[in-house]
This record gives C-alpha cells, sequence and structure tokens, in this order.
C-alpha cells in the first residue's frame, strides 16, 4: 500500500531531498568543503548559509535578541527559510561576507560594529547550528540581527573565532593575544572533522534508493491490477514503478528547490526595496549587499531546466497514475501549476515556456491533464503553446526534439534506457484505422440489447444544462442528451454522445439514468443491434436506393420552398436582444478581472468562458489573439474576439474624439484671446 513519507511538503522553503546521492557527489563536495573552510596565519574562511536579516525594532515586535530567535523559529515551523549560501571571511579587523562564486565582497563589518555573537545550537530541527550577529555602524539609527547556518563547520568553531578576534580588537598593541591559539585549536579540530567525512578512494556509488514524497504501491496491489500482464513479470514491473517513482521525487525535488529560490529573490527584493526607499544618501546601506546577492534571479539556463523537469513530471505522473496515491497524480498535478505559474509570472510572459520542447508530452500526459485541471489551470497551459498542447506523436518526425536527459541537483544520474525507451521519446502517429476498428472506436463494442432498450454493461447519464465544448478534448452537449460512459474514474468523465462523437465532460453537470428511462432517449448508434453486411450484397444496393428516394424528395422540397420565397418574400422582423439592465458597461485596458468578467456575463457568453477569462485584466484581455482565444474558449472564442475588436475600436474612436474636442478648444480659446 503506497504511503506518504513525511518529507513532503507541498509549500514552504528549500526542502532537501531524501535521496542518498553518489559517492562521487559525495567526494566532490567535500573537496569543495576542504576550499571552502581554510584558516590561514591571521585570517579564517567558513561556508555559511545565510538564513534572514531582522532589524531590532519594537514596531516588528523585536526589541532583544530572544525575540529575533523566536521570529526565526516561527518562520521555520511554516517553512518561510530560504537559504543563501556564502562565504564568512574573519581578519583582526573585520568580518566580510563573499559570493561564493565570484569572491565579491557583499558586506564588511568592522569588528567595533559588531555588539555580539552568538551560537544557537539544536533549536530547529532543519537548521541546528546557527550563529548569530549583532550589528550597527555609526550610521544605523537601529541594529541589525543576521542569522548564519554553519553547515559545513560547526558553529561553535566560528563563535570561538570570532569572539577571539572581538576581544583581542580592545586589547592593546603590546598586549598578549588569544586569537593565534584559538585559530591552531580550530584548525585541529577542522582536520579531524574533514578525515571522517572525505571517502578514501570510494568508487561510485550505486542508484539512489528514494524514501521522499511519492511511494509507489505495494508489489500486491500492483499484482491484483496488473493479473492480465503475462509479458511482464511482476517482479520486473515493480522495479520499473519504482525507478520511475525515484526519478519522479528527484524532479520534485528540484523543482521545489528552485521555486524557494524565486520567493527568496522575491522577497529580498521587497526588503532591499524598502530600504532603498527610506535611505538618504545614495551609498550603500548595511546589510544590503547580501540583500543584493539573495534578490539574483536565477539564469535563463535553470529556468528553462525547471520547465524541461515539470514537462517530465507531468509525463511520469501520466505513467504512474495507477500505481501512486496519498498523494494522488491528480492532486500532484494542481500542485505543480503552483511553481509553473509563478515561473510565468516571474519573466512576465509564456515566451520563455513556449520555447521549451524538450521532453515532448505522451499522449496520455495531455489527456490527464485535460481531463484534471481546472478552468484556471486550463487556461495557463493553453498559453503555453504546442510544445505543451501536442503530444509528440502530432509532431513531424523531423520536428521533434532531442532525447532530454535530465540533470537532478542531488548528483543521482539514471540509467539512459529509462528515457530512451520512454512514451513521450518514442511515440509515433497512430496506424491508420482499419473499418472494423473506426466502428468499435465510434460506435463501441457490437452488443445486442435487451428487452427493455438499454445495452447490458453499458451506462448511461444525462446531461443537466448545456455545455459548450472550449476546447478539442471537451464535448459539446445540449440540456437532457443521454450520454454513453466510456470512463468514470477521474473527475472529467470520457462519453459518448449519440453521434458517436467521443469527448470528456466535467461529472457534477451529469445525472445517472436508470436501464427502464432509456426506451426512446437512445438513438443511433446506441439503440441500432450489430449487423454485419456486404457492400456487394442486396442490402447495401437497397439502401442506396433509399438514399437516392430520400435525396430527390429533399431536392424537391428546396425547390419549392426557393420559389415559393421568391414569389412572396417573408417579413422581416427583426429582434435585438438587449441584455438585462441596460447597455452593457464597456471595458478598458485598466479594467480589472471583476470588470471583465462582468462585461462577459452581460454579453451572454457562457459560463466556463466566464470562468476562464473572469481571471484576466482588460490589458491582458486585449493581448490575446484569435487562436488563442479559440484555445481557451473553443469555437466560443471567435465570438469573444469580435467583442474585443469592437471594444478597442470603441476606445481609439473615443480617445480620437477626445483629443480632437482638446484641439478644438485650444484653437477657439486662442481665437477668442486674439478678439479681445
Amino acid at each position: 500500500m503506497s504511503i506518504m513519507a513525511p518529507g513532503f511538503r507541498p509549500t514552504g522553503g528549500v526542502g532537501r531531498s531524501d535521496s542518498k546521492i553518489s559517492a562521487k557527489t559525495l567526494y566532490e563536495q567535500r573537496k569543495k568543503y576542504s576550499n571552502s573552510n581554510i584558516i590561514m596565519q591571521d585570517t579564517s574562511q567558513y561556508h555559511v548559509q545565510h538564513l534572514s536579516t531582522f532589524i531590532m525594532d519594537r514596531v516588528d515586535a523585536i526589541s532583544t535578541v530572544e525575540d529575533a530567535i523566536k521570529k526565526l523559529l516561527l518562520l521555520d515551523s511554516k517553512d518561510k527559510i530560504w537559504t543563501q549560501e556564502m562565504l564568512l571571511q574573519v581578519s583582526d579587523e573585520a568580518i566580510k561576507l563573499l559570493d561564493c562564486d565570484t569572491k565579491e565582497e557583499l558586506e564588511n563589518f568592522p569588528l567595533a560594529t559588531v555588539h555580539l555573537c552568538k551560537k544557537v545550537l539544536n533549536q530547529m530541527p532543519r537548521y541546528p547550528s546557527v550563529l548569530l550577529l549583532v550589528c550597527q555602524d555609526s550610521e544605523q539609527n537601529k541594529p541589525d540581527i543576521h542569522f548564519f547556518y554553519c553547515d559545513e563547520v560547526e558553529a561553535d568553531i566560528v563563535h570561538s573565532d570570532i569572539d577571539s578576534a572581538m576581544g583581542d580588537s580592545t586589547i592593546p598593541t603590546h598586549g598578549k593575544k588569544t586569537r593565534p591559539q584559538t585559530l591552531k585549536m580550530n584548525q585541529e579540530r577542522m582536520k579531524r572533522q574533514r578525515e571522517t567525512i572525505i571517502p578514501q578512494n570510494t568508487p561510485i556509488g550505486p542508484a539512489p534508493g528514494v524514501k521522499g514524497r511519492v511511494a509507489a504501491m505495494d508489489v500486491r496491489d500492483i499484482q491484483r491490477r496488473n493479473s492480465d500482464q503475462d509479458t511482464e513479470s511482476h517482479e520486473k514491473l515493480a522495479q520499473r514503478i519504482e525507478k520511475d517513482v525515484q526519478i519522479l521525487n528527484c524532479g520534485l525535488d528540484d523543482i521545489e528547490i528552485f521555486v524557494a529560490r524565486l520567493r527568496k529573490a522575491s522577497e529580498a527584493f521587497a526588503q532591499l526595496d524598502m530600504r532603498n526607499k527610506s535611505r538618504k544618501t545614495k551609498k550603500r546601506g548595511p546589510a544590503e549587499g547580501m540583500l543584493t546577492l539573495r534578490a539574483k534571479l536565477p539564469s535563463q539556463v535553470e529556468f528553462i531546466d525547471c520547465l524541461q523537469k515539470l514537462k517530465l513530471s507531468f509525463n511520469l505522473l501520466a505513467k504512474l497514475k495507477r500505481h501512486i496515491q496519498n498523494p494522488s497524480a491528480a492532486e500532484l498535478i494542481h500542485f505543480l501549476f503552483g511553481p509553473l505559474e509563478l515561473i510565468l509570472q516571474t519573466c512576465g510572459s509564456a515566451e520563455l515556456a513556449q520555447s521549451v520542447l524538450a521532453p515532448h508530452l505522451s499522449r496520455d500526459a495531455v489527456e490527464f491533464l485535460r481531463g484534471h485541471l481546472s478552468p484556471k489551470e486550463t487556461t495557463i497551459f493553453e498559453l503555453l503553446g504546442d510544445g505543451w498542447t501536442r503530444p509528440r506523436c502530432d509532431w513531424p518526425k523531423e520536428q521533434c526534439a532531442p532525447l532530454y536527459i535530465p540533470k537532478f541537483l542531488n548528483g543521482w544520474e539514471p540509467p539512459t534506457e529509462l528515457f530512451r525507451t520512454s512514451p513521450w521519446e518514442t511515440e509515433g502517429p497512430l496506424p491508420p484505422m482499419t473499418s472494423g476498428r473506426r466502428s468499435e472506436e465510434i460506435f463501441g463494442q457490437p452488443s445486442y440489447h435487451a428487452a427493455n432498450g438499454s445495452t447490458p454493461g453499458h451506462k448511461y447519464v444525462k446531461t443537466r444544462y448545456r455545455f459548450v465544448a472550449r476546447n478539442s478534448n471537451e464535448l459539446s452537449v445540449m440540456e437532457g442528451e443521454v450520454l454513453e460512459v466510456l470512463e468514470d474514474d477521474k473527475e472529467w468523465w470520457k462519453l459518448r454522445n449519440s453521434r458517436g462523437q467521443v469527448g470528456y465532460l466535467s461529472y457534477n453537470i451529469l445525472d445517472a439514468v436508470q436501464p427502464g428511462d432509456l426506451h426512446g432517449h437512445i438513438d443511433q448508434p446506441f439503440s441500432q443491434p450489430f449487423k454485419g453486411t456486404s457492400p456487394s450484397g442486396s442490402l447495401a444496393r437497397g439502401e442506396k436506393d433509399m438514399r437516392s428516394h430520400q435525396m430527390d424528395e429533399v431536392n424537391e422540397e428546396l425547390l419549392k420552398r426557393i420559389t415559393t420565397s421568391k414569389a412572396q418574400p417573408p417579413p422581416r422582423n427583426f429582434h435585438v436582444e438587449r441584455p438585462p439592465g441596460g447597455v452593457c458597461p464597456p471595458i478598458s485596458y485598466d479594467s480589472t478581472p471583476a470588470q471583465v468578467a462582468t462585461w462577459l456575463r452581460a454579453k451572454n457568453f457562457t459560463k466556463p468562458t466566464v470562468e476562464c477569462l473572469g481571471i484576466l485584466t482588460g490589458a491582458q484581455l486585449f493581448s490575446l489573439n484569435k487562436d488563442e482565444l479559440k484555445a481557451v474558449c473553443g469555437e466560443e472564442g471567435s465570438r469573444v474576439y469580435s467583442q474585443i475588436t469592437v471594444q478597442k475600436s470603441m476606445l481609439e474612436k473615443s480617445r480620437g474624439d477626445s483629443e480632437l474636442q482638446e484641439i478644438m478648444k485650444r484653437r477657439q480659446e486662442r481665437i477668442n484671446s486674439s478678439t479681445k
């Protein structure tokens, strides 16, 4: 039975993957440890992660250091801490913070401005070793409290170093210094620690065992679900599912880390903007160097990498939909659209996402998404373009993207063969249907009807009200229409109408139909028993003669009506429907989503269209072209586009009229002033 590991957090900060990393990656990390954490003659350097900075202010309920610690604990409990790695350098004169990559100096705190150095140990499970610094220079009205997580060297070592440096700074020049002895002791402690954590000649380890967000079902459940599979043993199937779950978990980890970086940058930018507004001089203030680094967005390559892992996750969720639960694949789809929407908001448009082709989505993934997305999520999905909405099998072979192999942040490298043989890399166009197969696809399997007119083994429903399809996967229906149920295991049911059209409808607009109520409701092809016929038989010739006779009757009736209409033209009674309550309120580029929704309802658009477009502002609605509107609203998109075009023309006309009136007014004033 599938269970959810306690480490899964759908929202929040950076969460470390529970997957083991390879020995090679571990070795590289520990080698980096040796380069980042060094002690020289009078200068020491430590790798730390900046957690947060608070201003000691009563307005923020931070009057003491203890208040700041309580606030940090509160943020940690809500997963609102986003770390930023940097180097902390200690010398006899100052404490400096450096960028890990560029070694650029971010902050410089002279020892005289450091009022307190304190260690906070074992108060937060994820950050057990924390260093606290209270700094205030002569230009600051209120001190800053900085928190650093000492992830590679214990906070006790860094604290003793800074404490001895601060103590020596107050001793006269010829007095006895304590820091050299402290550095010597710390160097020995770091050497012993380095020897215990760096593996000696360790080869690359096996693939990691995942124990994280998503877990596969028990092998007995898989056997019950796949009892009819003879080509693949249950053990191999379980191994393949477990491997897919491993890849999915690693992808979800990387997506969550990327989203945490975006949120961290957004929060730092807001703090930096607030400090800039209150700053009186152009000189960079204290702590602004750290905030500038935290406010730096990921590179375009990293954005593309996250978008590719989102597409990979959609493919894997569709593939594993019957093998994972708590959370289910559908629940994870909704969770992933949160990061996707945040990325689009950060980019300012969908242009970058539209350029991401690899990996393609499989046919199953596209159908799974369309069957479970909310109206808002559907709008986002359709705006992403063909690279997301068209499965691989719909792309010409020469336009297909190259093989996509992800690179995970934890260093694990899955076997390439897993991706090379995946559906989203191997799917091709569907083979043409034979006549027998096509009849089964449209009309269902051959079956005979019972005496009451129902079909044994078939399920039917009736629609509560009219619904207009918004895309090619949904089904347009009339109120009270009877439909055959093909799939009913999701929120959106797969149905077939009496004309053989297949599509999806939400289950909440459907009512079950009892077998006794079907008589007289079911038209062709539902109520027509299956009959095998020969194209060259007498029955085929009889049907052809009957069809020819019917066409003659239709032509005679049409000719009669045309002749009558020419002799006596019918009266033209035009009736223009007006919306209740008078004239429809116009919209402009400044209209709010609520005003846009009101305008759509006043124009008598369907409820699904109002729900999809009612979340946009006036400017966003005006920016959509005809194809995008049809992709979101189906055939009704053309009418929406026409109405938007009319509104744009009215706005331009009113703007032109107002400009002309202003010109005429000025000219009249000029004439009046000259006559005086």
